[in-house]
């Protein structure tokens, strides 16, 4: 692994909300929802925050999904939004909803 890597790699397992939100813009993920024509439902876990915090948790030392979680958790808390519970079956839910392409086009 390259030392650019690595460093990457540390950056992303230090933070505590969601470092992709800077790495891979909104306009980016809604623009490829776009031209996928992907329908959603408005949901806390909607494809913005949960593919966010899926390659946090790709790339984080601890792969847990309590961890990816607690990642949402800070963000969430940083926008002064209500705070979920801990509970992650509705993040492991929302993972397996995003579809492939979206991962494949951003």
């Amino acid at each position: 692994m390259t030392l650019r890597v690595q460093i990457l790699k540390d950056k992303i397992s230090q933070s505590l909300g969601l470092p992709f939100k800077e790495l891979l813009p909104e306009s980016a993920i809604r623009l490829a929802i776009s031209e996928l024509k992907i329908k959603y439902k408005k949901r806390l876990f909607d494809p913005l925050i949960t593919l966010w915090a899926f390659l946090s948790q790709v790339l984080d030392n601890d792969k847990t999904c309590h961890n990816a979680v607690s990642k949402i958790i800070a963000h969430l808390a940083e926008e002064e939004v209500e705070i979920p519970s801990t509970d992650t079956s509705a993040y492991c839910q929302a993972r397996a909803r995003l579809p492939e392409k979206l991962l494949e086009i951003v």
